[in-house]
């Protein structure tokens, strides 16, 4: 595909962890300023590889339960990833998108997303600065500035989705056996800092990709309406038929959006918020908390119901999170 200014010698670092509490995985993820919502009820069992030089970063994210994500890519970079095939669509920046669209994140905080369970997927970031200069070298026209807000999916060519995919999944395979072997260190360096953004490049040169459309405007101003009354009255454990008051439409109308938008329905994602709060306000407690105390915060009364529903939502009992938890963590 051409080639680039040599760029100097820099170390490899491999980080390979898996968790079973979100607030882990977002702590191991702080580069990312990302609020995570559980949606669906279980266990959770993640993992992140991740291997980082000088200018670039790639990370392969793989996690067993729905959720809905929301915030910014880590600032100063053109973040770009690609779900494997497994997954099918899921939700993106009010898109529905496929596995052959590559998606541009946002350092700005516009990103949302909403995925099944059983989610893998690989983020590749890079400087601007590193890709104009391969850009430069290659003699490629690309327009960055147009993706430099992010929050978009590109159509890409089926074909060439899948061997940027392949690419990747050669690039998780050797980071995963990565040892402290300079020759192997090394050409896991080529592959990401040149080899990966060079293709790229071709992908968004000369010809922009297709921009992926929205999903029906109605549904997801509907959805977005009752989600953000939701987000701030949670507390007080408002009925659905408020929570359809607050987004103008119909229970039957939200409830056919939250379904489309979220994959489940408004009362499951006010349940799931409410147990989410319970969690972190847990976790930003500490050992000494008081679990009743907490739980009432959130509008839970029956304590046996409550417990029973935060175990089928998070795999453990309120009283085995406060073991695990530290006072004044992450939010």
């Amino acid at each position: 595909m051409g080639s680039a200014t040599p760029i100097p010698e820099t170390p490899i670092q491999v980080v390979h962890q898996a968790f079973s509490s979100i607030d882990q995985l977002a702590e191991a993820n702080a580069a990312w300023d990302l609020d995570w919502r559980q949606l669906d009820c279980g266990r959770l069992k993640a993992e992140i590889l991740r291997a980082a030089s000088g200018t670039a970063i790639f990370e392969c994210v793989a996690f067993n339960r729905r959720f809905a994500q929301r915030g910014s890519s880590p600032s100063g970079r053109l973040t770009l990833g690609l779900i494997e095939k497994s997954v099918g669509e899921i939700g993106w920046c009010r898109k529905s998108v496929s596995t052959d669209d590559l998606l541009v994140f946002s350092p700005g905080g516009d990103n949302e997303c909403v995925s099944r369970p059983g989610f893998r997927g690989n983020l590749v970031s890079y400087s601007e600065e590193r890709l104009e200069k391969i850009a430069e070298d290659l003699v490629l026209s690309v327009n960055l500035g147009a993706y430099r807000e992010g929050g978009i999916a590109l159509k890409i060519d089926p074909d060439e989705a899948d061997d940027l995919r392949r690419r990747l999944r050669r690039l998780e395979r050797a980071v995963t056996r990565c040892s402290e072997d300079t020759f192997e260190r090394r050409r896991i360096r080529l592959e990401l800092e040149h080899e990966i953004p060079v293709q790229l490049l071709h992908l968004i040169a000369t010809d922009p990709p297709e921009i992926c459309g929205r999903i029906d405007g109605f549904k997801m101003r509907a959805a977005q309406r009752a989600r953000d009354y939701i987000e701030t009255h949670a507390a007080d454990a408002p009925a659905i038929q408020v929570v359809c008051r607050a987004a103008g439409v119909s229970w039957r109308a939200l409830n056919y959006a939250f379904r489309e938008v979220f994959g489940v329905t408004p009362k499951q994602y006010l349940q799931a918020t409410r147990l989410d709060g319970v969690r972190r306000e847990l976790h930003r407690r500490g050992p000494a908390a008081i679990i009743t105390d907490v739980a009432n915060m959130w509008g839970f009364w029956h304590m046996g119901r409550f417990a029973a529903d935060y175990r089928r939502q998070f795999g453990e009992l309120p009283s085995q999170t406060l073991r695990h938890s530290h006072p004044h963590g992450r939010r």
